[in-house]
């Protein structure tokens, strides 16, 4: 077995001897995966977990350094709202975001390019919509990872070129220990799998495959100074519907930069070697040739001034699995891990957010109880996270389907019809299309399944025990003025009324005592 580095053996435990770490000791968390969704969630687990108890957090990522492509990527208000939590995030990543000049996106016709419907975006605030390039949002990310908090803690620990082979239970200390390819292990407390749509851990507990969505997809990069100020329509933000194919435009990097993706639909056996890979380019011309029938000059321009190769791979998917959560909640799956999505609603990294989010905050009131037997109550509070963030994310991922044959006018109810005929159709499934993305209450949600659920920790227990011994202290309170008033009211001395009282009360309860004496001295019992 290969020797570990000295900060991997601080933090591996291969030998399944050692006893189950007390309540005590740091909570050990495992992020295998160090892209977006990996280092968002280590982020909103430091902000929820580090002041409830010690936790350590690594982060195993198998690229041997860090390295994003610098194609676009959409954060929805859903995510950018959440971010706020991390203090400045949300300002550093608007700093590199494009404007849209209060545009999401405006539809443009596939013959002459003119307008078919536009819909608004507001960007009056700082939670707003974020057109971002990869590269640059996982340089702010890994800085605000990478910096310390204010007791000068490290957020978490990076460990580059692992790459996961297998996770083990380890059921006599509790956790899980993982092997990675080079031979070397480790061991936490939990592990959540953010290693995308070809996931190693989702691999070992999920038996499916990538299939591929029946679509490829072109990217590209153009210098917005090229375009020499030539920009005809109200914001970068454009999409152009055809039959069969869409192509669509955004600024991202402070407007620097045009984000370009074109998207078509192909059968299996038109691209039999193509892969899905960040890597897999094609000549500009395969791209040219595949929308040289756009009618918009404007198109055909942008075209002509992407590089000569171009990003080209086959759009994957899968079906939706109804478990994320496994070996008694010590591995749960994240993000494309847990819900790979196509494209096509710009919502596959704002899930990822709320995953994030979601987990971090439920492991937070894990930790806050400090139960003494951490493996068994872990499982009910990862099954809350699931149950808030499934049925969620899988309704994303069925929209993000539909929302692909939308734009290339093969919706349900599209069929033999003329393109004209069509576009009314779109235009009433468009225009408020996210408006349940961008606006839902995760928070609001995340309560009531926690409620149904029955999950309560200490400190809560403590609050209703108190709320409801003030309630019946009140009552009795209540009642005692009610009889005072009733003496009165009869001729009796208040003295005599509360002799009564007292007597009625000592034969009432008898060995029980007094009623709210015995409930201040229950102690509060936590699920």
């Amino acid at each position: 077995m290969a020797p570990l580095t000295d900060k991997e053996d601080a933090i591996s435990s291969s030998s399944s001897s050692n006893p189950r770490p007390s309540p005590a000791a740091p909570f050990r968390i495992a992020i295998i995966g160090g892209g977006i969704g990996g280092i968002v969630t280590a982020l909103f687990l430091h902000h929820f977990c580090s002041q409830k108890a010690e936790i350590e957090i690594d982060i195993y990522e198998q690229a041997p350094q860090y390295r994003e492509i610098g194609a676009g990527i959409g954060l929805g208000v859903n995510a950018t709202k959440l971010l706020v939590q991390i203090p400045g995030l949300v300002e550093a990543i608007n700093t590199i975001s494009g404007t849209r000049n209060g545009v999401w996106f405006t539809l443009r016709r596939w013959d002459d390019g003119d307008e078919i419907v536009t819909m608004g975006a507001d960007e009056s605030g700082k939670v707003r919509f974020a057109a971002v390039s990869r590269a640059e949002l996982l340089d702010v990310l890994t800085k605000f990872l990478v910096s310390k908090d204010d007791g000068q803690r490290e957020k978490a620990r990076v460990h580059n070129g692992k790459k996961l082979r297998l996770v083990e239970d380890i059921s006599t200390n509790g956790g899980i220990k993982m092997t990675f390819s080079d031979e070397t292990t480790a061991s936490a407390d939990l592990l959540i799998a953010s290693d995308g749509i070809h996931s190693a851990v989702r691999k070992q507990f999920v038996s499916d495959t990538a299939l591929y969505g029946g679509k490829i997809i072109y990217r590209g990069l153009v210098p917005i100074s090229s375009l020499a100020g030539e920009w005809p329509l109200p914001s970068y933000a454009a999409m152009w519907i055809g039959q069969g194919k869409h192509f669509l435009t955004y600024a991202i990097a402070a407007n620097k930069m045009l984000n370009v993706v074109a998207c078509t639909t192909k059968s299996i056996d038109e691209i039999p070697d193509l892969k899905e890979s960040w890597s897999s380019t094609c000549d500009r011309r395969e791209l040219e040739q595949d929308f040289g029938d756009c009618g918009d000059e404007l198109v055909q321009k942008v075209v002509g001034l992407m590089d000569a190769r171009v990003a080209k791979w086959r759009l994957n998917d899968r079906d939706p699995v109804e478990d994320w959560v496994f070996m008694d909640g010590k591995v749960v799956l994240l993000g494309d891990a847990a819900h790979p999505m196509v494209p096509h609603q710009s919502a596959g990294a704002g899930q990822a957010v709320e995953d994030g989010y979601i987990l971090a905050k439920t492991l937070g009131e894990y930790l806050s109880e400090r139960s003494e037997n951490r493996s068994g109550r872990l499982k009910e509070w990862m099954e809350l996270y699931q149950r808030v963030r499934l049925p969620r994310a899988q309704r994303t991922q069925e929209t993000s389907r539909e929302a692909g044959e939308l734009f290339e006018m093969k919706a349900p109810g599209m069929e033999g019809k003329t393109y004209n005929e069509r576009l009314p159709i779109l235009v009433e499934r468009v225009k408020d299309r996210m408006k349940w993305i961008w606006s839902e209450d995760i928070d609001a949600a995340y309560g009531k399944v926690k409620g149904e659920m029955g999950l309560v920790t200490c400190l809560e227990g403590e609050k209703n025990e108190e709320s409801r011994v003030n309630t019946a202290d009140t009552a009795e309170a209540s009642n005692e003025f009610t009889s005072l008033n009733q003496g009165k009211q009869e001729g009796v001395s208040a003295e005599e009324v509360k002799v009564e009282e007292e007597r009625k009360g000592l034969k009432e309860h008898g060995s029980k005592g007094s009623g709210w004496l015995s409930r201040l001295r229950k102690v509060c019992f936590c699920l």
